[in-house]
């Protein structure tokens, strides 16, 4: 009987992991961006995040390296975009990330918000 059991959670396992909400997902950058005062070349890059709605710490990684992180704010909801990265001007032309929105979710970077953002297109591969 307790062969069963065992058997059973390990059975259960694995799609109790597919269940769990992702808290990441990829995104490339087709230029060099400013994250939270940090320079990330483009590329294509992992986007890791912990917590939830205002209170989210997310971290650009490119394997397991981390490049940067800066504090954000998880928002779920439909979008019309997959992939896509607002940017803003900053001082000597850099491009300061303020979001990357997915087709269920963005995360909202405030990083001193001065200007209106560019939006501009970057694919994502989930």
């Amino acid at each position: 009987m307790k062969h069963a059991v065992i058997v059973a959670l390990m059975l259960m396992t694995p799609v109790a992991l597919l269940a769990a909400p992702k808290n990441s997902a990829s995104i490339r950058f087709t230029e060099t961006v400013t994250i939270n005062g940090t320079q990330v070349p483009a590329g294509n890059y992992r986007v890791q995040w912990q917590g939830t709605g205002a209170s989210v710490e997310a971290s650009i990684l490119q394997g397991k390296k981390v490049l940067a992180t800066a504090p954000a704010t998880l928002v779920n909801g439909k979008s019309d975009y997959d992939g896509a990265v607002e940017l803003r001007a900053g001082e000597n032309h850099s491009k300061i990330l303020e979001a990357i929105d997915w087709t269920n979710r963005s995360l909202r970077f405030d990083q001193g918000n001065a200007s209106s953002p560019d939006t501009s297109s970057a694919s994502t591969a989930e």
